[in-house]
């Protein structure tokens, strides 16, 4: 959260793990984000400029272990990492070779994002870029073509134990039927929908009220044969506050992002 509080505010695709815990799929990620002006809404006053980011990745996602609930814990690494602020090289990222567990059922709703600590922080931007794991992760319903139905996709996300906030998308979403992505033949599934955001800090001096709301819409692709994202591309947006004991804060925040599975 403290990178929105300076200027950065910080999706992980249905990942089906039918070939067993040892089974690896490696994706490319690719976000255009756009901050806006941060604010006292009570005063209009811009508390820090507008800045533009970019940020590649390169990750590998592997199935390691199944829970009683029939979830999945999979490894999130991120093998390479790389960031543009307004266009100039950010070095100091210090993604690269850092994981986390992402569980999430077999139809890819997340439960659970574990050991957030290893990518958030200051100098790492993942607070931000949380938009990465519903990404990867975004768990549309099971369609026959041009079929039509609601579900939400929802992810928490956690920075510390006292830290969280849950984001919730009440998407729509169509079955546009198959076609041929990177010699796969896959499922096109469009959504939209309104983006709801809540939680906080509840109890402390330092307790802060998170809330947002924005609107979303993108496109999924799925493998026809073994369910597995083949690629996402996405245009999300939201409004968010912080309100502390000081005060409140706002800030706009836009994303346009492309995730693709890689052919080993």
């Amino acid at each position: 959260m403290r990178w929105l509080l300076v200027g950065v505010f910080g999706c992980a695709g249905k990942a089906v793990p039918t070939a067993g815990p040892s089974e690896t799929s490696h994706y490319s990620v690719s976000i255009e984000a756009e901050f806006g002006v941060i604010t006292d809404p009570a005063t209009d006053t811009v508390m820090k400029d507008a800045v533009e980011a970019t940020l590649q990745l390169r990750a590998a996602l592997t199935p390691v272990r199944r829970f009683r609930d029939g979830s999945v814990g999979q490894l999130f690494e991120i093998e390479d990492g790389a960031m543009e602020l307004d266009g100039e090289p950010y070095t100091d990222l210090e993604l690269t070779g850092r994981a986390i567990e992402l569980r999430t059922f077999p139809d890819g709703e997340i439960l659970m994002l574990g050991w957030g600590s290893k990518l958030a922080g200051p100098q790492r931007f993942m607070d931000a870029f949380e938009v990465v794991f519903p990404g990867i992760s975004p768990a549309p319903p099971s369609l026959e073509p041009g079929q039509v139905a609601k579900r939400r996709i929802i992810w928490p996300h956690v920075s510390t134990r006292k830290l969280r906030w849950d984001s919730a998308v009440n998407a729509t979403w169509r079955n546009e039927g198959s076609e041929e992505v990177a010699d796969t033949t896959a499922w096109r599934i469009g959504y939209s929908g309104p983006w709801r955001i809540h939680g906080g800090r509840r109890a402390g001096a330092d307790r802060l009220k998170v809330s947002a709301s924005g609107a979303t819409k993108g496109e999924v692709w799925f493998d026809a044969e073994d369910g597995g994202l083949v690629k996402h591309e996405f245009e999300w947006t939201r409004l968010v506050e912080i309100e502390g004991a000081a005060g409140a804060l706002v800030q706009a925040q836009g994303f346009k992002g492309k995730i693709e599975r890689l052919v080993p």
